[in-house]
């Protein structure tokens, strides 16, 4: 447990001073945002390593899904830094950032079905009711203009309107994830056990 806080303290301290560094210094901001993308999914693995869940894999596709997405981010930076391409899309980053989608919703879809050994319907309600909500502003005002919007390719249409349905898709997951654990059964407060008796 020392070394696990020791490595946590280590991460953060080593983060901190890459995002100032980033910050103060726009020279080296694509190679630091690298960094601290890695740093994340570097972050993950070890994580895996030093408290060995029961269920890992869901934790693989989450530093799977960091990775493409750090990817596809210093893939994009690279080339309007240094190669001076001006919004380049549709590019391989784009492809890097689609896959970071069924990477997270994998990921978190196995948090969520390792969570509940059951099924729990009044949490499973309050997601899809986040979810709805989340969704209908996004397909009014994002998804539903780009279908009409002139002067893109069929390619660059579809990978901008997959872009919100991804994002609503990993929202639903990660609402189901943090909502409320189902009770196991009666909690009887603290102290009162023998009057319950």
């Amino acid at each position: 447990m020392l070394s696990a806080r020791r490595l946590m303290a280590a991460h953060i301290a080593l983060v901190t001073v890459a995002t100032i560094v980033y910050m103060t210094v726009p020279a080296a901001a694509p190679a630091l945002w690298a960094a601290i993308g890695l740093a994340g999914v570097v972050a993950v693995v070890t994580g895996i390593r030093v408290h060995r869940p029961a269920h890992q894999w869901p934790w693989w596709f989450l530093a799977g899904g960091l990775l493409t997405f750090i990817t596809g981010d210093t893939y994009y930076n690279v080339m309007e830094e240094y190669f001076d391409a001006s919004n380049p899309f549709p590019s391989p980053a784009d492809a890097c950032y689609l896959a970071t989608y069924p990477l997270f919703a994998i990921g978190l879809s196995g948090l969520v079905r390792h969570r509940w050994a059951g099924r729990d319907l009044p949490s499973m309600l309050d997601a899809l009711i986040i979810t709805a909500g989340l969704a209908l502003p996004v397909w009014v005002y994002l998804v539903q203009p780009l279908t009409v919007v002139e002067g893109l390719t069929w390619q660059q249409r579809a990978i901008s309107i997959a872009y919100p349905l991804g994002d609503v898709l990993v929202l639903a997951l990660l609402a189901r994830l943090l909502t409320r654990v189902p009770s196991t059964g009666p909690t009887v407060p603290c102290g009162c056990w023998s009057s319950a008796r």
